[in-house]
């Protein structure tokens, strides 16, 4: 089983986009431990409340990093990329998000594949164990888990 995680950020009309998300995300690959499956960044434009958004979902994971660049830079290319996330099969989640967004504010959500997770289980099931608890939660100790772990099968 794969351990997948959608990660949702919301930008309020102060923040600045100058290249540090596009950074992150090609950190994310980089190790080989994460996989991005997919993304999705929806604006609306502060002085016209145009919407402007990408969908990487039908981009190739070579090509994901020069089209949000293009898209952050270009704005012709981040006009083509409009269109295309709009009439593509993000679109009616485009549509939708963007009538959550006032001028000026966006948001971004990125769908990541836990790749060390599924190499991890696999070894565990070659083994002959089962794997009982596979969740994300806001602990720094294993033993704060304890009741979790108890009532794991």
């Amino acid at each position: 089983m794969r351990s997948r995680q959608l990660l949702a950020f919301r930008f309020g009309s102060d923040s600045k986009f100058e290249g540090q998300l596009v950074g992150a995300l090609e950190r994310l690959e980089s190790g080989g431990a994460m996989r991005v499956l997919d993304g999705l960044f929806v604006a609306r434009e502060p002085e016209t409340g145009e919407v402007s958004a990408i969908s990487l979902g039908d981009a190739a994971p070579s090509r994901m990093v020069s089209r949000i660049l293009g898209f952050r830079l270009d704005a012709r290319e981040r006009k083509v990329a409009t269109e295309r996330a709009l009439a593509g099969s993000a679109g009616d989640a485009v549509r939708a998000l963007a009538e959550t967004l006032t001028p000026g504010t966006a948001l971004a959500a990125v769908l990541v594949e836990h790749a060390w997770a599924a190499a991890l289980t696999d070894a565990v099931e070659r083994v002959g164990g089962d794997e009982v608890v596979s969740e994300f939660v806001e602990a720094s100790s294993v033993s704060e888990l304890t009741p979790r772990l108890l009532g794991a099968g």
